[in-house]
């Protein structure tokens, strides 16, 4: 019998945002996440992450882009306001500029204090800071589709997201570094070569009867089916600087999302080293990356394939909204800069870490430069 998948209604959209709590006078990572959630009293929306310094926000489920965006910003307002409260603030980027990982502590719960045990050290260096995007689909045969028809277009989710540049104030020389803190956890990375949705359930069931995953949530794909949702989770992106480019990614990829169920293409199994290398090739470069595309062998630079993406969603979009969605899309991939960018340009020009992440607080609820 396959794995029961609750049947959502097609595209409609909802994402999860992880915030950093930073002290106000440091600017180091703060501990104090579990007062921030008591006060903002949001059990659905509001929620502890592995770590007492990461606060994560859920959206509820949305339709149009506009009230997802309305909806992040009441949360987020609602989240500062606490935190700041406690002499404490938020903001965006996929990791913090300097964190120290041996000073992190883990949040106070059964799933996190066993993480913890089975995995040592390494659930300490997982305090990265990422946004997850959730698309709704019919059913699990849809949902394992769209997984693998939305992996050649990670790229462009990784090079519009990128924000972590840093890693225990040193340059990394990657747009983004968050992937580094992760692929070192069983089940991380790729999709497994399975294409419907009884063979998710073999894999599911021969997994959890071995004692390698107890449900779900242990299998870290980078995008993957929930199936209690009913919906495909994209967990590749950094957390932006912005609120407002959350959404802005959210409303990308339900256009993705959209592009490829109304032009289904039949999924041909493809070498797992051309999804590594096109997604390494965004995190080292962001927009200056290259691409391959594996179905022709052809390489390009990513922002071409990025553009040429564009022109082929322009047709299906269904609003003034989603028009201008794709423009503000537009607009990042022929600028070729993203928020990793950002940071570097704030310390080299002469921003010490505590004025950079004082700023980055400030502008977590502005619309993007």
């Amino acid at each position: 019998m396959s794995l029961p998948f609750k049947c959502s209604e097609r595209l409609t959209l909802g994402t999860e945002i992880e915030l950093q709590l930073v002290d106000n006078d440091s600017y180091d990572l703060s501990h104090k996440a579990d007062r921030v959630v008591v006060d903002v009293d949001d059990k659905k929306r509001v929620k502890h992450e592995l770590t007492k310094s990461m606060v994560e926000l859920n959206s509820s489920v949305h339709t149009d882009i506009g009230e997802l965006l309305a909806e992040l910003n009441e949360l987020t307002g609602k989240i500062r306001a606490s935190a700041q409260r406690i002499d404490c603030d938020v903001c965006g980027g996929g990791r913090h500029l300097s964190n120290d990982w041996r000073q992190q502590v883990i949040t106070d719960s059964e799933r996190y204090t066993l993480l913890a045990s089975r995995f040592g050290y390494l659930s300490k260096l997982a305090c990265v800071f990422g946004q997850h995007i959730h698309i709704g689909v019919n059913d699990g045969d849809e949902a394992m589709y769209l997984c693998h028809a939305m992996t050649p277009y990670l790229p462009h989710l990784i090079a519009l997201s990128a924000s972590s540049p840093l890693y225990q104030g040193v340059d990394t020389l990657f747009a983004s570094s968050r992937f580094s803190a992760q692929n070192s956890f069983p089940n991380y990375g790729c999709l497994e070569q399975i294409y419907n949705w009884d063979e998710f359930t073999v894999y599911y069931e021969r997994l959890t009867s071995a004692g390698v995953i107890e449900g779900i949530k242990d299998i870290y794909w980078d995008v993957r089916p929930k199936p209690e949702l009913g919906t495909v989770e994209v967990r590749v992106c950094d957390t932006p600087l912005h609120i407002h480019h959350a959404a802005t990614l959210a409303g990308y990829c339900r256009l993705l999302a959209r592009y490829l169920l109304d032009n289904r293409q039949r999924v041909v199994a493809e070498y797992v080293a051309f999804t590594n290398y096109n997604k390494i090739n965004a995190c080292r470069h962001g927009f200056g990356a290259d691409y391959v595309d594996p179905a022709t062998l052809r390489r390009c630079s990513l922002t071409s394939h990025m553009l040429a993406t564009l022109v082929a969603l322009r047709p299906g979009v269904q609003n003034s909204e989603e028009n201008a969605l794709l423009d503000d899309v537009e607009h990042y991939v022929k600028i070729a800069l993203n928020d990793a960018d950002r940071i570097r340009r704030l310390r080299h020009n002469g921003l010490q870490q505590k004025e950079v992440i004082k700023q980055l607080c400030h502008e977590l609820l502005q619309p993007p430069h």
